[in-house]
């Protein structure tokens, strides 16, 4: 079967997909996203701040499992996250990357010089997918990771 033949307009999808994909229009997670402080090392106590509020929340609303649609890509059973778990794991990602571009000395000055008494961040990390189906379009989902991703403050 010929692709471009039958389907001359497809364009595969060449970048990660993101929580950009998965939203779609304007949402709580944006508004919340938007205003939070650049991914630096300064604004870490400020992040993990408003990580731990929304953390909580999630507790209280966590996502769900609904009956998936399986002939556009959805699994039979499809996780749908909570607004709240969105943030937290965007805002979790964004910390993991802090961490991992500042060195070990920096964060242990930080976190003394901040009197942060915090050895590890644990959330679960949603990530997304996309498929493709041919002549209806392209559908993205998220997904929850099984294990807690684990940030541990004194290890590099």
């Amino acid at each position: 079967m010929n692709e471009k033949k039958n389907f001359p307009d497809y364009v595969p999808k060449k970048t990660p997909d993101t929580i950009e994909d998965y939203l779609r229009g304007s949402s709580k997670v944006y508004e919340i996203l938007t205003k939070l402080p650049n991914p630096k090392l300064e604004n870490f106590k400020e992040l993990l701040e408003i990580f731990e509020k929304f953390k909580k929340e999630s507790e209280i609303h966590p996502g769900s499992i609904k009956e998936g649609n399986v002939a556009i890509g959805a699994d039979l059973d499809q996780y749908y996250p909570s607004d709240e778990e969105l943030i937290v794991s965007e805002i979790g990602k964004t910390i993991e990357r802090i961490i991992r571009e500042t060195s070990r000395e920096q964060l242990l000055d930080y976190l003394n010089n901040m009197q942060l008494n915090i050895k590890k961040i644990e959330f679960y990390e949603i990530y997304f997918r996309h498929v493709d189906v041919m002549g209806s379009g392209r559908f993205f989902y998220s997904e929850k990771r099984e294990e807690k991703t684990i940030l541990d403050l004194y290890k590099k």
